[in-house]
């Protein structure tokens, strides 16, 4: 799983996060986030293609109060080489209907801003920009938030 993460940071996140920045959150401290994903119970999913993890999504309740009660997916990433060919659009659909299956009403999620193809891939998807007085940041760079009804 800490492949498909891995790869998608290095190629989506090139010309919005620094090198220092990629290192940082890939390798084996993205290992290690995994280990500790599965052991605290969070939903994780995974989509293979050809005998390989091609997609990978993990989702909690949100601990944020603004979005008490809501789904937050905390994680969604397509390999590079699967990206464009409906894998991400099956796996989050999956995931979203397994949080809705647990009771959840609705789900959140935050994407950089400058993230221009997970903005357009959210939206398509049916979620919806919150405008919000408070930018979230995460190392310098903005954050937006998407929710849906589910």
């Amino acid at each position: 799983m800490s492949i498909v993460v891995d790869s998608a940071w290095r190629e989506n996140y090139k010309d919005i996060f620094s090198a220092e920045q990629i290192a940082e959150y890939t390798g084996k401290n993205r290992r290690n986030s995994f280990k500790s994903l599965i052991v605290n119970g969070k939903s994780v999913y995974v989509l293979t293609a050809d005998g390989e993890i091609s997609a990978v999504c993990a989702a909690q309740f949100c601990e944020e109060k603004t979005y008490e009660g809501y789904a937050e997916i905390m994680l969604m990433y397509v390999h590079p080489k699967f990206q464009h060919q409906g894998f991400g659009s099956r796996l989050l659909s999956h995931t979203l209907e397994e949080m809705r299956k647990k009771g959840y009403k609705n789900a959140v999620l935050d994407t950089a801003e400058k993230n221009e193809n997970a903005r357009r891939f959210y939206k398509k998807l049916g979620f919806t920009e919150q405008k919000s007085d408070v930018s979230r940041k995460f190392d310098d760079v903005t954050r937006v938030i998407y929710t849906i009804k589910l």
